[in-house]
């Protein structure tokens, strides 16, 4: 009776492991394709973040070291706003790594257009209001806390998947 039981369960094994063993390629598959797109995200994610602070850090030295001063004096006008722009634009440039500026030029083509564009939109959020940086960088800090709870649940994920397949070849392999 303990032999049939062994060689039932064996026989069960033998079929069962081939289907396992496509579900687990499989699953592997997509965990790298997966894996791929979130290197990618992430990369894209920090390119942005960089570009995001280059222009906020550009626009906020650009106005505490030039535009107040000429505000101040009463001497801000059409030609100094254009010289701020340049400042801002110059400041943003030189902060910039340059995989990041190829990131641009790759997603929106003119780097100093897009940017041009962005540093006059920063320039209002700044002036709108000063908690809008603030606000940024907390959605910033979440997106990066929700990648790294699902990167380590799919690693954990994994982690069982593999053991699993090694108890149950484990257990193909010892006849008793």
């Amino acid at each position: 009776m303990n032999e049939i039981l062994t060689n039932l369960l064996i026989a069960v094994i033998t079929a069962v492991i081939p289907v396992l063993a496509t579900a687990l390629i499989k699953y592997i598959g997509k965990a790298k394709d997966s894996a791929a797109a979130q290197v990618d995200d992430a990369k894209q994610r920090w390119y942005i973040q960089e570009i995001a602070d280059a222009i906020a850090d550009a626009v906020s030295a650009t106005s505490q070291t030039y535009v107040d001063a000429l505000k101040r004096a009463g001497e801000f006008t059409a030609e100094a706003q254009k010289e701020a722009a340049k400042k801002a634009l110059d400041a943003c440039l030189a902060s910039i790594s340059p995989a990041a500026k190829q990131f641009i030029e790759e997603m929106y083509g003119d780097l100093t257009a897009y940017l041009t564009t962005k540093i006059e939109a920063q320039v209002r959020a700044q002036k709108s209001s000063p908690v809008a940086l603030e606000a940024v960088t907390v959605e910033s800090t979440t997106d990066t806390t929700t990648i790294a709870a699902s990167t380590a649940a799919a690693t954990a994920a994994t982690i069982a998947q593999t053991a699993i397949a090694q108890m149950s070849a484990d257990v193909a392999v010892k006849p008793e």
